[in-house]
């Protein structure tokens, strides 16, 4: 078998619809052949991604013996031979996977922008819709749910160690033996689902490459070979469990990798920057019930091509007007017509462009051809040049030219949808952070393209990778004179971020050196106006220079900024009351609750000022909110308690005071407010444990002991 037709571009969806039908036509005339009778349906899926993962170290592709579950694999279902992500990065390419969508429609062009995905529709919620009981277990911090992954999943488990240790590594990703318990734990759990959706993600053989043992010394001169074998094993054990749980003959699985890693070959230590053939060829391998056994798609096919074909497998429709990019293999995995071996495929790395202000590259693919879209273009057979190492776009001119046209088509589009910008100050710094720790460095949008070959810059890229991680690391060990040199030396060396500017900020911060701070956390400010981190970095150094007056101006221009921000209209909140002014205090406040819905302590601190300013119905509503939204929180029912009983409802008081020590029994204030309720309602006896049990948790705290003293000395009371 050699697989089933794919179409190009979802260029349809948009005003594009010619130009799509004119290049897709040849291919899709496979598509209306015959198609096959009754097609078997899995009742499951279950989804592996493992990061990093070259299609190389892969025995069906390659012959190399150290994957025998994936080989296994791929015996029993089908595989594809010549299978490509469209951008070499985790975040990016596993949200093609999920969505459907090439990364210029999705907007997302690396690991750190946008913060969310958009809305299209992604696998997960289509097959929840469709009564699939659904789960996640990821093993790294670019995929957390926060970022929209865990749309779609009844569970999504991105739950990465803790610890107070400053190497960040080892908190933004979990081994994979972790992430398997946990997923394997949730299947045992599903027994009777009567469909089952599981992702599973495995971040080995990511860097850095530290396999357990028997793979450490079996693996001893080869770590990333040892941590593929690793990854393997892992995928065998997850088999077992579904043969185990009597899963196993119901399931579609599919497994694939999300990018390849450059292991020193073109320069390229690692991925995400250049786009051959180490980053960009991946594994990809489907078993399941219609899918022919010993199947080999010969067919350029792309990771945008696994949502399209799993639905079809699932036997499940996709949502009414949505389309994907991708096209379903399915017809061609249970044994339909071929695709055309001249099926198109795109790729692209804008790193270099985004983070750097160097020139992006575009890949177009077709059959063994591939033409990469850089100031000096490439263009390889890689039938004969499977490394890539000749480069033959003046021996090609005409071939060179055809395929650039039809990558220019598909450039036009994409500027047309106005998605190249990069967003990556949107993200929380924590994870920006912890992101960078793993040698991601964050994109600056005020730098201007120098129209730089990326072959040229690779030197500069590892150089600003290496210096990005041992700042963060200083950084996190609070040395913060070692973290400041290396931000320092990125600046100086021409390598500058609106990242780099925020890290050196935040060391001179951690030196005490306000002044200093203030300076870069600006340019970090100005840089990327919507990293609201920065701006308040910004006012908080402000504030220790100049004051609440200048501190609050800077707020309220980032606020401009970034209107949205729920961080900076609470600061803004802060500074007002700093410079006591409590209206502005209640505006900002208010500004932000639609931003922070779930947030109890923003409706507290609303209510108290609220109160203070003798708004007491205003007061009332905002810490009953509060209590609302977190039942759990002690100090807005005490708040509560406190607003009620000093206009006079104790009964109400009363309630709310034992909300509050339910709560937290060892807080002398909450027993205090308590006993003082009691007292003024003439519940005397009952008044004095309280008091009495304040002086015990806080045994200086005058005012129970005097309201002992007013006390009647019958201790029956009243």
């Amino acid at each position: 078998m050699t697989g089933g037709v794919r179409s190009m571009w979802p260029l349809a969806r948009r005003s594009t619809r010619a130009l799509a039908g004119a290049l897709l036509a040849a291919a899709c005339v496979i598509t209306a052949c015959s198609r096959p009778r009754a097609p078997a349906s899995a009742r499951h899926l279950v989804l592996v991604t493992i990061d990093t993962l070259r299609a190389d170290r892969v025995g069906v592709y390659s012959g190399v013996d150290l994957t025998p579950h994936l080989d296994r694999i791929a015996r029993d279902g089908a595989y594809a031979a010549h299978a490509m992500t469209h951008v070499p990065l985790t975040r990016p390419s596993h949200a093609t996977i999920l969505s459907g969508l090439l990364p210029w429609e999705l907007g997302l062009r690396d690991n750190l922008s946008p913060a969310e995905l958009p809305s299209s529709p992604l696998l997960a919620e289509i097959l929840k819709r469709a009564g699939f009981r659904t789960g996640a277990f990821v093993s790294s911090i670019v995929l957390a749910g926060r970022g929209g992954f865990g749309r779609g999943f009844d569970r999504y488990d991105d739950d990465l160690p803790q610890s107070a240790g400053a190497d960040l590594l080892s908190t933004s990703q979990r081994a994979g033996a972790d992430t398997l318990r946990a997923a394997v734990g949730w299947l045992e759990s599903q027994r009777g689902a009567d469909r089952i959706c599981l992702w599973l993600h495995l971040y080995e053989p990511h860097d850095p490459y530290e396999p357990p043992e028997p793979y450490k010394s079996r693996y001893r001169d080869r770590p990333y070979d040892g941590e593929v074998a690793y990854a393997d094993t892992l995928v065998g054990q997850l088999d077992d469990a579904l043969d185990r749980l009597g899963l196993k003959s119901q399931t579609l699985l599919v497994v694939a990798s999300d990018h390849g890693e450059g292991l020193g070959e073109h320069q390229e230590t690692l991925h995400g920057f250049f786009v051959y053939q180490t980053t960009l060829a991946v594994a990809l391998m489907l078993r399941g019930p219609g899918v022919v056994r010993g199947g080999r798609i010969d067919a350029n096919v792309g990771l945008v091509d696994v949502l399209p074909t799993a639905l079809d497998l699932l036997g499940v429709p996709r949502p009414i007007g949505f389309q994907p990019s991708g096209n379903s293999l399915a017809n061609a995995l249970r044994g339909g017509p071929a695709p055309t071996a001249d099926s198109p495929q795109y790729a692209e790395s804008l790193v270099p462009l985004l983070h750097f202000g160097w020139s992006d590259l575009r890949v177009l693919r077709r059959g063994s051809w591939k033409y990469v879209l850089a100031p000096r273009p490439e263009l390889y057979d890689l039938s004969s040049d499977p490394s890539e190492q000749h480069n033959v776009v003046d021996e090609q001119p005409v071939r060179a030219a055809a395929l650039r046209g039809t990558l220019a088509k598909l450039l036009d589009a994409e500027r047309r949808a106005g998605t190249t910008s990069n967003a990556g100050g949107t993200l929380p710094v924590d994870l920006l952070q912890r992101l960078g720790a793993l040698g991601y460095v964050a994109g600056d949008a005020s730098v201007s393209s120098t129209g730089a070959d990326p072959k040229d810059k690779i030197a500069d890229f590892r150089r600003a990778n290496d210096g990005m991680r041992r700042g963060i690391l200083a950084l996190n060990q609070r040395d913060y004179a070692s973290a400041a040199r290396v931000f320092e030396e990125l600046i100086n060396s021409g390598i500058e971020s609106f990242e780099v500017h925020l890290y050196l900020a935040r060391a001179f911060a951690g030196m005490n050196r306000a002044d200093r701070a203030a300076a870069h956390f600006e340019q970090a400010a100005r840089r990327a106006p919507l990293l609201e981190d920065a701006w308040a970095g910004w006012a908080e150094a402000s504030l220790a220079t100049d004051g609440p007056e200048s501190a609050i101006a800077i707020v309220r221009e980032g606020r401009t900024k970034n209107p949205r921000s729920p961080q900076l209209a609470v600061l803004d909140a802060d500074m007002s009351l700093r410079l006591h002014k409590p209206d502005d205090a209640v505006a900002a406040f208010e500004a932000a609750l639609p931003l922070l819905p779930r947030d109890a302590s923003i409706r507290q601190r609303l209510g108290e000022v609220q109160r203070d300013l003798g708004h007491i119905d205003a007061a009332l509503v905002s810490l009953r909110d509060a209590v609302a939204v977190d039942p759990s929180n002690a100090p807005a029912w005490n708040a509560l308690g406190m607003t009620l009983g000093g206009n006079g409802h104790l009964d109400e008081a009363e309630k709310a005071f034992r909300e509050a020590i339910a709560r937290d029994a060892t807080n002398h204030r909450y027993v205090f407010n308590l006993g003082l309720a009691l007292a003024r309602q003439g519940r005397s006896r009952e008044a004095r444990p309280y008091f009495e049990k304040t002086l015990q948790l806080a045994p200086d705290f005058a005012p129970a002991r005097e309201e002992l003293q007013k006390l009647p000395m019958d201790r029956r009371g009243q």
